[in-house]
């Protein structure tokens, strides 16, 4: 098996607790909570992507297809887009703030190590408890699952009131809501508390900017929305009051206010840890320190900042006059940042030496990903262009372009760089290209076919068809997309699985060889103390405007006289 150079699990912090099987169920150590995070990451991914595959074929097969039940179709809709929304990038990001976080800031453990457990078990259990009416309902045991979509919309949460929607209601609101919030308090405590006294805010990684301080603040204002809006169907569903339904005095709008002032930040919670990690991946592999460090910083600030105040521009739809040309600047001014941010990866790479490890194939993929789903972006920020797009297809593309090939491809890419670290394996490089491979093809052209599906005069949220049956090849195309990324990602499941059992033990840094004669430390890798890679120490007093070499003879910033190395050469990826 043809494998990449592999990497130690570097210092053990301690276990705490018990051995064996009440280790896992017990256990308060931040690296195996992270494990645990990112197999129950991987698990949901497999699972929404299956379903996803499902009612893609159902819409293939014609608008007048039987193979799922028009409320079939809406329940898989629904559950697919919860289960990718709070549980599967949720999970995966977990796993990187619990495994790293105490690395990359020079502490043991984090701040509240209980808490951190919470979190974990909080997304198993409520999992469960989303799923459990699907499994009755297919043993006949009740009726349909939540069939009223993931935003859970009024009037279709009371005109589809079923057991999986009271169910998806306490998952959502107890269990993964409260448990995100203790975790994003954790995260954010132990970077603030408990790194090392000689790292200041700018010596910190663009990681940890994402996922460790930027992420879990947009967490503590977003999530009490949403469990606030949850909160209130829970209490109308279960005592009468009158806040949404419109039929006993409520107010539909209410709730998609209440809604979105949560669910457009959510969007940035989900792809800002993926953008940090692309970065440093990116940094790593073009042997160069990021471009214009702090100004990424206040990018991503900015972003993060500007996406509290954006949420009406999902609602231009619903008659708020003039008010939605306020919200129109709000959702431009993001592109802006975004282009500071595309800005600094492309610098980065300009005359860098270049490694296309499996980790730098997926950063650059993210970015790619950002940038065509900010010109997506820029059209729906117009109240006069999403009038027209708004209720179709288009929309759909460019949210997957959002979430999929610029949040997921980050944390994919996060993934391959830190797995050996995690498992103490190496996985197979042959299937990891694979998956590259078929990712990086497959999800333009799904998420391309989805958005003319959308020009064409295809509906979001309808489950068939009939009223353009002339749609079917193009569905068609689609769905044979979506089964071509479906192969890459089945590739990557098994990889790492084997990888467990068969990859290369590993014990060190799998990427030092391609480092060689630059200075870029990092922590996680190479522990404390730890400077934080600049022009000055990576080029040996040289700087990227000047050319200069590294104080023993590396490679030149533009392109110098050192010449490619190949890969073979210098370690990282072997073939």
């Amino acid at each position: 098996m043809s494998t990449e150079s592999a990497a130690g699990h570097g210092d053990d912090h301690g276990h705490h607790g018990p051995t064996g099987w009440r280790y896992w169920l017990y256990t308060t150590d931040h690296k195996v909570i992270g494990v645990i995070y990112l197999w129950l990451g991987l698990f949901f991914f497999g699972l929404a992507g299956t379903l996803a595959l499902i009612f893609r074929t159902d819409l293939a097969m014609g608008p007048d297809s039987v193979f799922l039940s028009l409320n079939g179709y809406n329940a898989l809709i629904g559950i697919h887009g919860l289960t990718m929304i709070l549980w599967v990038i949720p999970s995966i990001t977990g796993a990187f703030q619990n495994y790293f976080i105490p690395l990359l800031v020079g502490t043991d453990e984090m701040a509240f190590p209980r808490w951190n457990a919470l979190g974990a078990w909080s997304i198993l259990f409520g999992g469960i408890l989303l799923y459990l009416p699907f499994l009755t309902n297919f043993l006949g045991y009740t009726g349909m699952p939540m069939n009223a979509g993931w935003f859970q919309y009024p009037p279709l949460n009371t005109m589809a009131a079923t057991s999986g929607t009271d169910a998806e209601l306490l998952a959502a609101i107890i269990l993964v809501g409260f448990g995100s919030t203790a975790g994003g308090i954790n995260f954010f405590t132990t970077v603030v508390n408990e790194r090392r006294p000689d790292l200041g805010w700018f010596d910190l990684p663009t990681s940890i900017w994402a996922f460790g301080i930027l992420t879990p603040v947009l967490g503590f204002y977003t999530f009490p929305w949403v469990i606030d809006a949850l909160g209130l169907q829970v209490l109308e569903r279960a005592l009468d009051m009158a806040f949404f339904n419109a039929r006993i005095g409520g107010d539909p709008l209410l709730y998609q206010w209440i809604w979105w002032t949560f669910g457009h930040p959510e969007v940035y919670i989900m792809v800002i840890p993926g953008m940090g990690i692309s970065l440093e991946v990116i940094s790593r592999f073009s042997e160069r320190p990021l471009f214009g460090y702090k100004s990424v910083i206040a990018a991503l600030a900015l972003v993060s900042a500007m996406s509290a105040g954006v949420w009406a521009h999902h609602m231009y739809a619903t008659g708020i006059g003039a008010s939605r040309y306020v919200f129109m600047v709000f959702s431009l001014g993001i592109a802006v940042a975004f282009a500071i941010f595309i800005f600094a990866a492309v610098a980065t790479m300009y005359k860098g030496r270049v490694h296309l490890t499996t980790p730098m194939i997926f950063a650059i993929g993210s970015i790619i990903g950002l940038i065509y789903s900010g010109m997506e972006g820029i059209d729906l920020g117009q109240p006069a262009a999403d009038l027209q797009l708004h209720s179709t297809y288009f929309v759909v593309g460019h949210f997957h372009f959002t979430l999929f090939m610029v949040g997921v491809m980050g944390l994919l890419s996060g993934i391959y760089y830190w797995y050996p670290k995690m498992a103490g394996r190496m996985y197979n490089t042959w299937g990891a290209k694979y998956h590259a491979f078929a990712t990086l093809l497959g999800l333009p052209m799904l998420f391309f076919l989805m958005g003319h599906l959308g020009e064409l005069g295809m509906m979001r949220r309808y489950a068939t068809y009939t009223y353009a049956p002339g749609l079917q090849p193009w569905h068609i195309m689609t769905t044979l997309a979506a089964y071509f990324v479906a192969s890459g990602q089945l590739v990557f499941f098994l990889n790492l699985m084997l990888s467990l059992r068969y990859g290369a033990e590993v014990d060190e840094n799998p990427w030092k060889e391609l480092f060689s004669g630059q200075h870029m430390p990092s922590p996680e890798w190479d522990g404390f103390p730890y400077h934080p890679p600049t022009p000055t120490n990576v080029y040996g007093g040289g700087t990227a405007a000047d050319g200069g070499l590294s104080s023993d003879g590396g490679v030149s910033t533009d392109g110098g006289t050192a010449g490619p190395v190949d890969d073979d050469d210098q370690g990282g990826e072997a073939r």
